[in-house]
């Protein structure tokens, strides 16, 4: 191995190889795409069974506004945190907002 040179070599190493920059870099953009399908996943939640999202235009809803998920509303509990905090389905404006998604977060 070459010698360390702190402008090509960061001071992550994987298996006791250390990272470039470049390979930390990559190593980090895989990471951020295995959370977008997480992301993806929690912002369709809401979505009902034609794909709408509640509050959207929906001509398979009687009334021509999506429901949404009618098995998940606004207010209804996800699951809990390791510390006992609920998670709960936020208000529509409100759910890209992580802080949103946790009840009583100040």
């Amino acid at each position: 191995m070459e010698e360390y040179d702190p402008d090509i070599y960061s001071n992550v190493s994987v298996g006791g190889k250390p990272l470039t920059w470049r390979e930390l870099c990559d190593e980090q953009i895989k990471e951020i795409h295995k959370l977008s399908h997480f992301k993806r996943m929690v912002t369709d939640l809401d979505r009902n069974e034609n794909g709408r999202h509640e509050g959207d235009a929906d001509v398979g809803d009687p009334t021509g506004v999506s429901q949404g998920n009618p098995k998940l509303k606004t207010g209804d509990i996800l699951g809990y945190s390791i510390s006992g905090e609920p998670y709960i389905m936020p208000e529509r404006g409100k759910r890209y907002d992580s802080k949103a998604w946790i009840k009583n977060y100040e």
